[in-house]
């Protein structure tokens, strides 16, 4: 009963970040339960979400997979395969693309801001989505995003980006064994992620990476020569990894959490809610090329964040071909800036009207996926509006087609009670016009009847007088809601200078930093067993502990300690230290 749904929400997320989805193939796949898309290409505008003036300039997705058991949904885990991840990203070419990207960006946010309360207490989504999401299994493989920057630092491109070789999660049981609970909402739950090789690395001075043909042409094999190096143990032998500088080398490890029942919530020294990362070996190096470079990027990012709002005024030419359009913008921009109203004449205000209503009416059709959409006369009238007005005016045209659809339903609830004859039920066996665009049928829990809410109810184990909250107001203030434990076993970190010599180099051993959050209170808790700092000339400091006696460093942080008058509380202990001063 719920394929419909799902195609649905496949089609609507996954359409946003990649292309060529076939949606007769993609409903076939989900009504037998197993959907396998193979060689997908990502669409420009997939990274938009992150806020950053990038675009993708080449993605490739080997394999999704997507494992729903509907006969066993309540007794077998929905299994998400990903391979082979693959993205290339580069600033985005113009100010006008930028804008575009900040405005989809926060036209989406302020959909998520509308889209209702967030699930809880004892609604029914909330117990369907803690079902499946809390015994999904996920595994992501093979994943190497890259960034690449001619113009952040002028004359010294470099390329950035992360590897990932594998990241798997499970729900588990008390021993870590791999098990399906299907619990009340999953009042009692424990996931366990394992990590393997992620590593972030930073090439200064590195050109971009230049092809024989179009990206577009790739395919699958050729994909994987150029990004695979590095996300597998092994030389990196290939021109696509040469001269590879890792700001953190590939690390391993393993994040476990564990989420208490309500009967197992008596005792109040034990978490509510606590995760535990186990890092094995930590490998920092910062170069001062590396330095240089990730300031130029950040100043970038911060001039983004500046002229987003005006850089559709910005002039496209140079200086000296119209000096008349740049003293236009900077006059402009400033008055923008200083949120002086100085456009509102009356006959501006009539024509902001008229644009108005043709771009709501125009994007309400896009939103419609209709083929006589002029697209580019949206984007003409984009090109001289703020970009707060497109969002607004792009909501405005979301709540014209979500007005057209109630209605649209109500008149078919209208005329199905009107049907008084058996023809007009679907007798074929085949689904309906109607059934084929789940789309419109996502918000209505009444398509479903009282006897199929019943059967999936008895399947969750929910009860709809079951209230799952556990509220703030009733826990008491020394209870622990919340508790992260961050374990590393040995880490190491460099400075080199331009001239590739290294500067200074630390390390330390057993670095354990627990936080706990209270109702009204937070603690953090940092122990070190060993540390060390050494310079070219020898060693810098070393701390010194017998075997068996304190730690090099203890120090514990409370921000409103229970129980007493103060804002913070800080306690640190130092071991001995031996310290050599160079002259």
């Amino acid at each position: 009963m719920f394929e419909g749904h799902v195609l649905y929400l496949l089609r609507k997320y996954l359409g946003e970040y990649v292309e060529g989805l076939s949606v007769e193939a993609l409903r076939i796949s989900v009504w037998k339960g197993d959907v396998v898309l193979k060689d997908l290409k990502l669409k420009a505008e997939a990274l938009n979400s992150l806020g950053f003036p990038v675009t993708v300039k080449a993605g490739f997705v080997g394999t999704i997979t997507l494992k729903v058991p509907w006969k066993c949904l309540g007794k077998e885990p929905v299994i998400v395969l990903i391979d082979r991840l693959f993205v290339l990203a580069h600033p985005a070419p113009d100010g006008q693309t930028l804008k575009a990207a900040e405005a989809a960006t926060l036209e989406a946010t302020n959909r998520n801001s509308r889209g209702g309360p967030a699930p809880g207490g004892n609604s029914w989504l909330y117990n369907l989505i803690s079902t499946i999401i809390g015994n999904l299994k996920v595994t992501i493989s093979n994943v190497h995003i890259r960034y690449e920057d001619s113009v952040s630092n002028s004359g010294h491109p470099f390329a950035s980006g992360f590897t990932l070789s594998k990241l798997a999660a499970v729900t588990v049981d008390e021993d870590g064994n791999e098990t399906f609970d299907a619990g009340v909402a999953l009042d009692k739950l424990r996931k366990s992620v394992e990590l393997h090789r992620l590593g972030i690395y930073h090439d200064s001075d590195s050109n971009p990476w230049k092809l024989n043909k179009n990206w577009e042409a790739l395919n699958r094999t050729e994909w994987s020569e150029i990004f695979q190096d590095g996300i597998e143990d092994g030389s990196q032998s290939s021109i696509w990894a040469v001269n590879r500088n890792y700001l953190v080398s590939p690390i391993n490890g393993t994040l476990k959490y564990k989420r208490l029942g309500k009967n197992e919530r008596g005792d109040p020294d034990t978490p509510l809610e606590k995760a535990s990362l186990v890092l094995s070996d930590v490998s920092l190096t910062v170069t001062e090329a590396q330095y240089y470079d990730g300031i130029k990027l950040l100043e970038a990012f911060s001039r983004f964040r500046t002229r987003v709002d005006v850089s559709h005024l910005r002039p496209v030419v140079p200086v000296k071909e119209d000096r008349r359009a740049w003293w236009r913008y900077a006059v402009l921009a400033g008055l923008r800036q200083r949120k002086l109203c100085y456009w509102f004449s009356w006959e501006r205000t009539r024509r902001l009207c008229q644009l108005r209503r043709r771009y709501v009416q125009l994007y309400a059709t896009l939103l419609q996926q209709a083929a006589k959409v002029d697209i580019s006369e949206i984007r003409e009238i984009e090109k001289i509006l703020d970009m707060k007005v497109i969002i607004l005016w792009r909501l405005l045209g979301h709540a014209k087609v979500e007005t057209v659809k109630s209605k649209g339903t109500l008149y078919r609830k209208g005329a199905s009670k009107k049907r008084w004859w058996p023809f007009a039920w679907n007798t074929t066996g085949l689904p309906s016009e109607e059934a084929t665009h789940p789309e419109s049928q996502l918000d209505e829990e009444e398509q479903l009847t009282k006897e199929e809410w019943q059967a999936i109810n008895k399947l969750l184990s929910y009860q709809p007088d079951e209230d799952m909250s556990f509220p703030l107001e009733k826990v008491s203030p020394n209870v622990i809601q919340f508790m992260m434990d961050v374990s590393i076993g040995q880490a190491g970190a460099r400075i080199i200078n331009i001239d590739g010599t290294e500067v200074l180099c630390g390390r330390f051993h057993q670095l354990q930093v627990v936080t706990k959050l209270y109702p009204k209170s937070t603690c953090c808790d940092v122990t070190l067993k060993y540390c060390g700092l050494s310079s070219p000339e020898g060693s810098l400091a070393q701390s010194v502990v017998s075997e068996g006696k304190s730690h090099a460093l203890d120090v514990s942080f409370v921000r409103a300690p229970i129980g007493m008058d103060l804002d913070w509380q800080l306690i640190a202990k130092i071991s001995p230290c031996h310290v050599t001063v160079l002259i």
